[in-house]
């Protein structure tokens, strides 16, 4: 058995976020739970203690009836330890299935949003060692690889859409439930008890319980399942680099327009997890597929191109492309066309491209007055490009599934080639970001 976590206490907490080198400004998420209001009132210890700036932000999701009463609670106790607070709410509609999905990336969308237009340079939430013994059971059981079993790290990053990325802290990981409990029973802090905890219509409910009798029963116990997790994440930064070495060994190249070649393709070590990684970088989706090994090796013998997961593979003047696949964003049986997006503002485009309108002004005295929209080229692309699509250095095939600028529904630019770059708006590929998997873009 591993051994038993630590116990809360402020000197502990103090070490651990001096451990994470902590800003002079940060937020933390505040729910009112008992995770949280141990958060909250630590981090105001720290600030009285330091100096330091804590602004603890509550997200009102507006799904329960005692949502807005448990967020004025949360405020209230906050401001009580002494930290500026603010309460933001998901508003218009809730989709109607899915709910804990868009909750979760509406609820970070806020937190972040709030963080970054406060100057706060780190959001901390609070995650618990039990947390991570849950989410490691609850993996297992829908047997993830490496990647899925992988402890949720105590620093990472996160971006709202087309943001900047913010560190996203969890200073609480090492401690136990139990601690924290124990910890707010020496202050005489309360908290809010969700009722949903005790329900065992959800998964993580009935893992709980499960894992309590385990730990009776002195077979498996939070703090060993949280160092197995860490192990884990261990062995998956070691093939994560095995893939990247094997990257560069097969003469991998990023392109600014989004795509991704390789000189040749081998099952060499690693060859699995790159195939993966290479097709949720240029996919578009939210996570890579299962299985993408024997669908690259099929399309890097040339025979044939092969899609998976919304990529196109193919072979062209003599090296294996990874691109986007057209038909994903122009329509196609079962799947309808990606909407076109206005640019009147900063925005994540197909999850692949930043793209946004340059200050007013900083343009052609001709650019477009009113707000143009962005939409995939697709099949206008080679006869808008005409001579110059001699310049494009890709597979033609690359170009139907591009950004296109748009102007009342004619096609008058290609922001994500180089060449064709009028100064109307900025064009960045998140491709190698994608790739990296080094941040979390919620939207």
């Amino acid at each position: 058995m591993a051994a038993a976590s630590p116990g809360l206490t402020e000197t502990a907490f103090f070490a651990r976020l001096q451990s994470l080198n902590i800003p002079d400004k940060f937020a933390v998420a505040v729910s009112g739970g008992r995770d949280s209001m141990a958060l909250a009132r630590l981090a105001a210890a720290y600030a009285k203690k330091t100096g330091a700036t804590v602004l603890a932000l509550t997200v009102d999701h507006g799904l329960r009836a005692e949502a807005a009463e448990e967020a004025a609670k949360a405020k209230r106790w906050c401001e009580e330890a002494g930290l500026a607070h603010l309460t933001l709410c998901w508003e218009g509609d809730k989709p109607s299935s899915g709910v804990q999905a868009a909750a979760r990336a509406a609820r970070y969308t806020l937190l972040i949003g709030a963080a970054q237009s406060h100057g706060c340079d780190a959001l901390l939430t609070a995650h618990s060692e039990d947390d991570q013994a849950e989410t490691l059971f609850m993996r297992l059981a829908r047997g993830a690889g490496l990647k899925g079993l992988a402890a949720m790290r105590a620093e990472s990053f996160v971006a709202a859409g087309p943001g900047a990325p913010l560190r996203l802290l969890r200073p609480l990981l090492s401690f136990s439930r139990e601690s924290v409990t124990a910890y707010l029973d020496d202050i005489g802090q309360d908290y809010l008890d969700d009722p949903s905890n005790l329900d065992e219509r959800f998964e993580r409910v009935r893992v709980r319980a499960l894992l309590a009798a385990l730990a009776e029963q002195e077979l498996v116990t939070a703090p060993s399942l949280a160092a197995s997790a860490k192990k884990l994440d261990s062995a998956e930064d070691a093939a994560r680099a095995q893939e990247e070495a094997l990257f560069d060994h097969l003469g991998g190249c990023f392109y600014g327009w989004g795509g991704v070649s390789l000189d040749r393709w081998e099952d060499a070590p690693g060859a699995e997890g790159l195939a993966r990684r290479l097709i949720h970088a240029v996919g578009g989706g939210v996570y890579p597929p299962a299985e993408a090994l024997e669908t690259v090796a099929q399309a890097a013998e040339g025979a044939q191109k092969a899609t998976l997961g919304g990529a196109l593979m193919m072979r062209w003047r003599d090296r294996l492309w990874f691109l986007r696949e057209p038909a994903a964003l122009t329509g196609r049986a079962g799947v309808e066309p990606l909407a076109p997006q206005s640019l009147d503002r900063r925005l994540l485009w197909d999850r692949r491209f930043v793209i946004a309108p340059c200050h007013p002004g900083s343009g052609p005295a001709d650019a477009p007055q009113i707000a143009p929209q962005i939409a995939p080229m697709g099949g206008e692309a080679r006869a808008f490009l005409g001579p110059r699509e001699g310049l494009f250095r890709g597979p033609p095939e690359a170009l139907a599934a591009l950004p296109g600028l748009m102007q009342n529904g004619v096609l008058i630019g290609a922001p994500a080639l180089p060449f064709m770059d009028k100064g109307i708006l900025t064009c960045r590929s998140l491709t190698r970001e994608r790739f990296l998997g080094r941040i979390v873009r919620f939207s």
